[in-house]
């Protein structure tokens, strides 16, 4: 069975992330919820697009299982919400 880990990572590589990079996209994103808070994907995509990333970098899918290995494996306090578009 697949660890959450790399399921992201093939969730990454399927939204057209060079595999290469996603330590980068990591880190970037670690840097933006980092010290905890609410976030939504939205918020999260803009100021990853503001780093250079292209928009959209991230789905909902692929932000909560950053959340959840956030929360579960390194005890982050961090709360996802879902926008209704």
């Amino acid at each position: 069975m697949a660890s959450v880990w790399e399921f992201l990572i093939n969730q990454l590589v399927a939204r057209n992330i060079v595999r290469a990079k996603i330590p980068l996209l990591m880190d970037d994103i670690f840097c933006i919820i980092g010290n905890g808070g609410s976030f939504t994907t939205l918020l999260v995509n803009e100021q990853l697009e503001q780093l250079g990333w292209g928009p959209e970098a991230l789905d909902e899918t692929t932000f909560q299982l950053i959340v959840y290995i956030l929360k579960s494996e390194w005890g982050y306090r961090v709360r996802h919400y879902m926008v209704e578009e």
